[in-house]
């Protein structure tokens, strides 16, 4: 089922598969480990084996005297720059001690994948063992050992962000809540492990090809690492198998793959295994949560506190932006009169953590969500009335200054309320071994994300060719979620040509594609998609202007449909688009025929204390489920999902019942089985046969509801839906695992272990 406006466009709208999906099916599609060069070497990087120690020495004679091995570098042997995010902190190569179990300590060039990982057991480390610090709680107390000496009380960064008169709201309030909830650590598990092959080119240019989700800040990135000019390194960016917010920023092994590519003076390709990637892949920030809340009886929310505390592991990367979303995103979720956030990233001997779908939203997600059910509960409230009542609208200014052009929430909660209601099977015993519960969970988040004054646009080149076909350039990567198609099916709109005419360039190269910030904060879609329309707009009047000079009219009087150039009033006076680009390449008529558009949003940014405008589009939905709990062995299952987004436009409904579903999988993975489990700073599973991850017998029933409201920015109407689809799903099934045996579980994952016990505890206290 979907709810939808009404179809307006030829190539808009329309539920397409995507245009490179033979190429994946088909096994044609090329991904960073079906590159190879002539001469290309393959290399290994030996890592920690221990959560905090200080290296005494490193011997590498070994490793270097076997045959097959062409460069062993340690952190001797690459610049030390200090880079990283907002807080660069990491360094290529370790080079005093080593902050957790799989920081890089050295790494080995050899001919083939094998002799690199014996070098890498010859060489030899000194190291001398240092007490480490592996939970938030243990870090922050006076004398805990500091994992970086210049970071006092282990503490990353902080935040504390006010909004009006939390004090005297509070006072007002007929009842005040305060809960306290967890979540875990979590990987993006994508199917294409992280991979570079790095390669000096004969001018002394820097050529990497990386599966990366943003090209040009991988660059600038490096360049930051090497010490080297960005425009001194090329960034390309093949197929992309899977990202997740996993691949948004590059890692060690990118300096260090150039490194050995600089030593060798041959091609390099490190591509980890799944144990590296469990080790090193910067899984989902894990965050301690208490939420005070204050409401009136009628269910009416006035005031909110929240106090954050949120593992950093032993590096920066993306975790203080995530922290940052965490603090204060859900505030523009429900029109809360004043909120209050205190929130510390901590710094940990642990893999360093950082994006994944949703963000640092997703967390905070699930503390609102799930005390939001917990207050209706306890007022007498229902869960459904009390967040229509509160649901932010169109037309609304947010606490932290976000003008809402265009919302469906409320759409969302009463398709969804009404549909897992209508479906709820009564038809069992509730006082039986099996128990169904029902439960929803809002969401909002953005469609790009602009910080300060920094840029947040996107841009687009769109040229014919002198058959007519058209080519587009985007730096926006594709990681699997259909922007190529989105991009291509804007251009054909907008240009009136078809679809199959339309070719979005298949890889990223930085030299060639436009500037472009990246695949995250679901913004290629709105943004990218708005350069795109834009340069088609631009290329389209090249084309008209030419083709009514042809035809002895003006531009105005043509119009364009199907690859056809005709006058509005009389139809059989017409050129092909074909012939009009050959008339305008081929002749000296000269006429260009391509535009370069650069776009950006107009947000505004926020100030100093975070308050501003700063995406181009705001999204929304609501998630209703159906669980069945065994009380026997407190095991969940989820039976249904009815999943609502408000998408503003659907520029391919099939792209998008896509997302939603697949945002289910992971968000349904981490509510019930996902975690990293350590011990004293060792990951216990590292490989995807103790992760346990969502699988095809596990999917649930799913609907999905498009909810369009034509938002008047993003292009055609559109917004973002690529994080959306996961957030509202864990704290859905908490609520529903509640209704279903009245117990409540605060901490995810929502194992068998925590439910059986929760669910044994409540029979005793009332026994």
């Amino acid at each position: 089922m979907a709810i939808k406006m009404e179809r307006r466009h030829s190539v808009l709208g329309k539920a397409l598969p995507f245009i490179d999906s033979r190429q994946k099916v088909t096994g044609k599609a090329e991904y960073l480990a079906d590159l190879s060069f002539p001469g290309m070497l393959e290399g290994k990087i030996l890592r920690s084996p221990h959560p905090h120690a200080r290296i005494k020495s490193i011997n590498v004679d070994k490793a270097v005297k076997l045959p097959g091995v062409w460069a062993v570098i340690t952190a001797r042997d690459v610049p030390a720059n200090k880079f990283g995010l907002s807080v660069p902190d990491v360094n290529i190569l370790a080079i005093d001690k080593v902050r957790y179990v799989g920081d890089e300590v050295a790494a080995v060039a050899a001919d083939t994948a094998a002799i690199a990982q014996e070098a890498i057991g010859l060489i030899e480390v000194e190291y001398e063992e240092l007490p480490g610090v592996f939970d938030t709680t243990q870090a922050m107390e006076p004398g805990a050992p500091l994992v970086h000496e210049d970071k006092k009380g282990n503490i990353a960064t902080t935040y504390h962000i006010k909004r009006g008169n939390v004090d005297e709201d509070f006072a007002s309030c007929d009842f005040i809540f305060e809960d306290e909830f967890e979540t875990s650590l979590v990987q993006p598990a994508y199917m294409e492990p992280m991979g570079c092959v790095a390669k000096y080119e004969s001018n002394g240019r820097l050529t990497i090809w990386t599966s990366i989700q943003s090209a040009f800040q991988a660059r600038s990135e490096l360049a930051k690492a090497l010490g080297i000019k960005a425009s001194d390194i090329t960034v390309n960016v093949p197929y992309v198998g899977g990202g997740f917010g996993g691949k948004i920023w590059i890692r060690n092994l990118h300096p260090i793959c150039a490194a050995l590519a600089g030593k060798t003076g041959r091609p390099v390709r490190i591509v980890l295994t799944r144990e590296e990637e469990f080790l090193t892949m910067r899984p989902r920030v894990a965050a301690k949560i208490k939420l005070k809340t204050g409401v009136m009886k009628d269910g009416t929310l006035v005031a909110k506190e929240a106090r954050i505390i949120a593992m950093n592991g032993a590096y920066s990367w993306a975790a203080p932006k995530i922290m940052l979303n965490m603090a204060m995103r859900t505030d523009c979720l429900y029109r809360y009169k004043s909120t209050q956030t205190f929130a510390a990233l901590v710094y940990t001997n642990t893999v360093p953590t950082s994006g994944f779908r949703g963000y640092g939203n997703a967390q905070m997600h699930f503390a609102v969500e799930s005390q939001m059910d917990m207050i209706a509960r306890r007022i007498g409230v229902d869960p459904v009335v009390m967040r229509l009542k509160n649901a932010v609208r169109q037309g609304d200014k947010t606490l932290h200054g976000w003008n809402v052009r265009s919302c469906g929430l409320s759409k969302c909660i009463e398709t969804v309320a009404a549909e897992i209601k209508k479906g709820h099977d009564k038809n069992y015993d509730p006082s039986g071994r099996f128990r169904r519960g029902i439960g929803i969970a809002c969401m909002n988040h953005v469609s790009g994300n602009r910080s300060g004054d920094n840029f947040d646009g996107s841009s687009a080149t769109v040229k014919f060719q002198e058959d007519g076909k058209v080519l587009v350039f985007t730096g926006e990567s594709d990681m699997g979620q259909g922007a190529k198609t989105v991009m291509a099916q804007i251009a054909a709109e907008t240009l009136g040509v078809p679809l199959k005419d339309v070719i979005v360039s298949p890889f990223i190269n930085t030299d060639v594609a436009p500037f472009c910030l990246g695949t995250y904060s679901s913004r290629v879609t709105t943004v990218g998609g708005n350069a795109v329309l834009r340069a088609s707009q631009q290329v389209k009047a090249q084309l008209l202007i030419l083709a009514a000079k042809v035809l002895d009219t003006e531009p105005n009087n043509l119009v364009i449909r199907d690859g056809v150039v005709s006058l509005i009033d009389n139809p059989e006076k017409k050129l092909t688009v074909a012939e009009v680009c050959r008339i305008g390449i081929r002749t000296r008529e000269s006429a260009g025929l391509a535009s370069t558009v650069s776009y950006d949003p107009p947000t505004e940014g926020t100030d100093a204390d975070y308050y501003g405008d700063y995406s181009s589009a705001y999204t929304y939905g609501a998630h209703g489920v159906e669980v069945e709990v065994d009380t026997l062995t407190g095991t969940v299952k989820l039976l249904r999902v009815s999943a609502a987004h408000d998408v503003g436009y659907a520029v391919n409904p099939l792209g998008v019942t896509g997302q939603i579903e697949g945002g289910i999988s992971q968000g349904a993975g981490w509510a019930l089985y996902e975690n990293l489990v350590l011990k004293d700073g060792f990951i216990q599973n590292t490989s995807l046969k103790n992760y346990v991850i969502m699988t095809i017998k596990d999917m649930p029933e799913i609907t999905c509801h498009i909810i369009e409201t034509n938002d008047p920015i993003g292009p055609y109407g559109a917004k973002g839906i690529g994080e959306p689809t996961l957030i509202p799903t864990p704290p859905a099934i908490a609520n529903a695992v509640e209704d279903a045996i009245g117990v409540r579980i605060t901490s995810l994952p929502i194992t068998p272990e925590k439910v059986y016990r929760a669910f044994n505890n409540s029979i005793k206290e009332e026994g």
